[in-house]
């Protein structure tokens, strides 16, 4: 999901959804990305899902759309042990 205020200012059929909503409020409070400080687009939660604290923002990072892909791309690899 695009930063919030950009996303207010399109035309909508349906209502965003709690989670939107959410992820929105955290990316206008976080406008720039963690690791690389290009303009963050998207809202990177650092537990696993149905973590009871997955939600709260300390447990989440603003990220641009490249680096979200590669924090994902760097989970998904296996470690190799020597």
């Amino acid at each position: 999901m695009s930063n919030t205020k950009k996303w207010r200012a399109k035309d909508r059929t349906t209502k965003p959804n709690s989670r939107q909503k959410r992820n929105g409020l955290f990316l206008d409070e976080h406008p720039d990305c963690g690791d690389c400080g290009e303009p963050s687009e998207e809202a990177h939660h650092e537990l696993p899902d149905g973590h009871p604290d997955r939600h709260e923002w300390r447990n989440m990072k603003a990220l641009c759309r490249h680096c979200h892909v590669e924090v994902h791309r760097q989970a998904s690899v296996p470690s190799r042990s020597v």
